[in-house]
């Protein structure tokens, strides 16, 4: 009886976050919802107050998961330009999967959600690029003068840019922006040993 509970929500969880990237969240009501998972009303409200509670529980998963996902890139990774590079890889599947109209919503209808989204860049990537910054000049691989402050700042400006409603209008341009930009931050970061290894990953 338990899976079947956890079932059903885990079903509504999944197909709401699927619907609200793609749609937005002020087009879809919970009529919605219940109809395309094939549920009634009644049995969405047993697991959620209501849909600013969906949104919330959303949002809390998808940053989970965006965490537990670059501590994965980090253990697996042989070296800081290898994890740096799986990192760029990621976040552009990551931004592939919201819609210009879903971070639209969230900003001018749902303020408290879209901050908590937001916080991702100071409270879980900041701590891994200087996590990573340490991690290649231990290894011999990032150069020992660099300007953490700087190019911390550089990263988190431009990663605000990236995960914007503009930016995620014109994808394919914002694809492009993001690889010239991860490109040009890891040659800035690498010494003649990291380069090797980064040339190995552009290959």
């Amino acid at each position: 009886m338990e899976t079947t509970i956890f079932g059903k929500k885990d079903i509504i969880l999944k197909k709401a976050t699927l619907l609200f990237t793609k749609y937005g969240t002020q087009s879809l009501s919970m009529d919605d919802i219940a109809n395309e998972c094939g549920v009634s009303k009644r049995t969405v409200y047993k697991y959620f107050q209501n849909k600013a509670d969906l949104i919330n529980q959303i949002i809390g998963i998808k940053i989970t998961r965006f965490q537990e996902n670059l501590e994965d890139i980090t253990m697996k990774s042989k070296n800081a330009v290898v994890e740096l590079h799986w990192f760029f890889m990621y976040y552009k599947e990551v931004i592939s999967s919201y819609s210009p109209t879903f971070l639209r919503d969230l900003k001018r209808s749902e303020l408290i959600f879209y901050v908590k989204y937001s916080n991702i860049n100071n409270e879980i990537i900041l701590p891994f690029f200087l996590k990573n910054i340490e991690r290649g000049q231990l290894e011999g691989l990032y150069k020992q003068d660099l300007d953490q402050e700087e190019m911390s700042q550089s990263v988190l400006n431009m990663l605000s840019y990236i995960f914007s409603e503009n930016s995620l209008a014109h994808i394919e341009n914002t694809y492009g922006t993001l690889d010239f930009f991860g490109k040009l931050l890891m040659h800035r970061l690498v010494t003649v040993e990291g380069l090797d290894e980064l040339n190995a990953q552009n290959s």
